[in-house]
C-alpha cells in the first residue's frame, strides 16, 4: 500500500513538472510585466550613463582616469568611438521607453551598458551589474508586443509570447535579494548591527547638514544608539530574505511587493545606490500573473481602464452602476469590497489601497 502511494505521488509529481515546463517553454502568455520593466529600464539606462556623458562633454573619458582591465583581450575603444557609443546607448534607451524597435533597442542598450561596465573594474557596481542582467533578460523576450509604439505600428498584435525569459528574470531578481540577505545573515558583524552602527556614526554629519542641529539631535540620539542597530540589522536581513522567498508564492506575493517597495525607498533615502532602487521597483512588475483580462469588472469609473497597465480586468464602464467584480475563481465582490480589491491590483494605487480602506 505504501509503495503504491509513493508511486502515485511520484507520478503526480512528474506530471506536474511536465505541465509546468510546458507552460514555461511552450505556451505563450502575457509579456506586459516585461514591457513595464522595459519602460522603467529606458530612463534608468540614461541616468546610469549620465555621469560618463557629463565627463565626455568636459573632454574626460576612461582613458584619462585610473583603469584596471578585466581581461587583457577586451578591446579599448578610442575616445571618439567611446563617446559615440555612449550616445548610441542614450538613443537606444529612448527607443526602449517609447517602445520603437523595442527588442533591437533593448539589445543595443544592453551592449553599450555591458561594454562600458567591462572596460574597467573601477566601473563595477552591483547596481550596474543588476542593470545589465535585467537588460539581457528583457531583450530575450518579445517585449514590444504591448505598451509600445511597435504594437501601434503593427496591429493586430496580442500581448502574448513565450515567457521563459520572464521566469529567468524572476529567478535573477530573487537571487539578488537572497544573496544579499544570506551574505549578511552569515556575517556576525552585519547581523549583529556593527556594520550599520559604524556606517551611521561615520555619516551622521550628513543627517545634521540635512536636518539642522535642532531636529538632528533627537534623531541621532536614536539612530546612533548601539541597541537600535541590534534590532534594525536583523530586521533588514529578514526583509531581504522574505522578499526573496515571498515573491514566489501567491499568498505572500502582495505582501512581499509592499515590503520590497518600502525596502527600496528606505535604502534610496539612506544610501547612494544609483539606479538600483528604481529598477528594483520596476522589476516587481515581473511577478504579476502573466495572464490578462481574466477578471470581469463593471464600474462607473473610466479611470480604472487608464490605470490598469497590467490588463488585470475585462472592464465594462456603465455610468451610474455600482462596482461589481468576478475574480478568476468565480468569487463575486460588489460595491466597496470590489473597489478595494481593484485598487490592490492596480500598480498606481495598490500602495495606498490599505489606507483608503479605512476612510
Amino acid at each position: 500500500m505504501t509503495a503504491t502511494t509513493s508511486s502515485l505521488a511520484a507520478a503526480s509529481w512528474r506530471v506536474g513538472c511536465r505541465r509546468w515546463l510546458g507552460e514555461v517553454f511552450d505556451q505563450p502568455a502575457s509579456v506586459r510585466g516585461v514591457a513595464v520593466l522595459r519602460i522603467v529600464l529606458g530612463p534608468s539606462v540614461i541616468w546610469h550613463l549620465r555621469p560618463f556623458l557629463a565627463d565626455s562633454l568636459s573632454g574626460i573619458t576612461y582613458h584619462d582616469r585610473f583603469q584596471q582591465q578585466w581581461w587583457p583581450w577586451f578591446p579599448n575603444a578610442p575616445t571618439g568611438l567611446y563617446v559615440a557609443l555612449l550616445w548610441v546607448g542614450v538613443a537606444a534607451a529612448v527607443l526602449m521607453t517609447v517602445g520603437l524597435w523595442s527588442r533591437a533597442a533593448t539589445w543595443t542598450a544592453f551592449a553599450v551598458v555591458a561594454y562600458n561596465l567591462f572596460l574597467s573594474e573601477t566601473h563595477f557596481h552591483h547596481n550596474r551589474a543588476f542593470l545589465v542582467i535585467l537588460l539581457a533578460g528583457v531583450a530575450l523576450c518579445d517585449n514590444g508586443r504591448v505598451l509600445s509604439l511597435d504594437a501601434r505600428r503593427r496591429p493586430p498584435l496580442d500581448d502574448r509570447a513565450l515567457v521563459w525569459p520572464l521566469w529567468l528574470l524572476r529567478f535573477e531578481v530573487a537571487v539578488v535579494y537572497f544573496a544579499s540577505g544570506f551574505s549578511k545573515l552569515i556575517d556576525s558583524d552585519w547581523v549583529g548591527g556593527r556594520v550599520l552602527h559604524d556606517r551611521t556614526i561615520r555619516y551622521q554629519h550628513e543627517v545634521r547638514d540635512t536636518l539642522g542641529d535642532t531636529l538632528a539631535d533627537p534623531v541621532l540620539e536614536v539612530v546612533t544608539a548601539r541597541a537600535f542597530h541590534w534590532v534594525l540589522s536583523p530586521a533588514a536581513v529578514a526583509t531581504e530574505l522574505f522578499i526573496a522567498f515571498g515573491l514566489w508564492f501567491r499568498r505572500t506575493r502582495l505582501a512581499a511587493v509592499w515590503v520590497a517597495v518600502a525596502f527600496h525607498v528606505g535604502i534610496e533615502v539612506s544610501a547612494q545606490v544609483q539606479v538600483f532602487s528604481v529598477i528594483g521597483i520596476g522589476a516587481l512588475a515581473l511577478w504579476a500573473v502573466p495572464s490578462t483580462r481574466d477578471r470581469t469588472l463593471v464600474t462607473p469609473s473610466r479611470w480604472v481602464g487608464r490605470l490598469d497597465w497590467m490588463a488585470r480586468f475585462d472592464i465594462t464602464v456603465v455610468p451610474g452602476a455600482s462596482w461589481c467584480m468576478v475574480d478568476r475563481d468565480g468569487t463575486e465582490l460588489e460595491g466597496r469590497e470590489a473597489r478595494q480589491f481593484v485598487m490592490t491590483r492596480l500598480p498606481a494605487t495598490f500602495l495606498f489601497s490599505r489606507i483608503w480602506r479605512y476612510r
